[in-house]
């Protein structure tokens, strides 16, 4: 087994440094962990994968993840699915009518989850995306049942002055013309404290 894994470590090191395989770090269990560490199955996306595949929004990058469906009824609306599991709907101690989703999602740690609705975030400034498949209750609660969708943002940098612009323009057939501007600018206003 030993003589095995040596020319494994090899490959990695070597796929590595050539730009092939690189070490994915998520948080799924609430720790800093290599993402082959983790005994979970987890899709993980990083930021730089969502600007090559030029995707902002959540109906665009679930196209890309396995086992992860959404059924959009209009901006806000949307319900996400893994797996295929779905709880149906469901009358809500508040009075709120609407189909509590069983895959819970998370915006950093904080959970984003109400009836009928989800959270559509806008992808300008994430880290990654992390997709954990499967029950993830003890960790995530009685609403990730089917699983968990994690919005990682990027943490601003104390000692670094960064910014990142992207525009875009859209023609459509017998319609108006249409254009988007992003940015996004980390300041350091004292170094190496705020």
């Amino acid at each position: 087994a030993v003589l095995a894994a040596a020319p494994t470590n090899a490959v990695y090191a070597q796929a590595a440094s050539s730009g092939g395989l690189e070490e994915v770090v998520v948080t799924a269990q609430r720790r800093t962990e290599n993402l082959q560490d983790v005994p979970l199955s987890i899709t993980a996306m990083t930021g730089e994968t969502l600007s090559q595949l030029n995707v902002t929004t959540v109906e665009e990058f679930i196209k890309f993840l396995p086992s992860v469906t959404s059924a959009t009824l209009g901006p806000g609306q949307s319900n996400i699915y893994m797996r295929g599991l779905s709880v149906g709907t469901l009358q809500q101690g508040s009075g709120t009518n609407g189909p509590w989703p069983n895959v819970a999602v998370y915006l950093d740690d904080q959970s984003t989850q109400v009836p009928g609705r989800n959270l559509d975030v806008y992808a300008a400034d994430f880290e990654r995306i992390e997709v954990l498949t499967g029950p993830q209750g003890t960790l995530f609660g009685a609403g990730a049942q089917a699983g968990v969708l994690r919005y990682i943002t990027n943490k601003p940098q104390i000692n670094e002055l960064s910014a990142n612009v992207k525009a875009g323009y859209a023609n459509t057939a017998h319609g108006d013309n249409s254009y988007n501007v992003e940015g996004v600018v980390n300041i350091p206003l004292i170094d190496d404290k705020l």
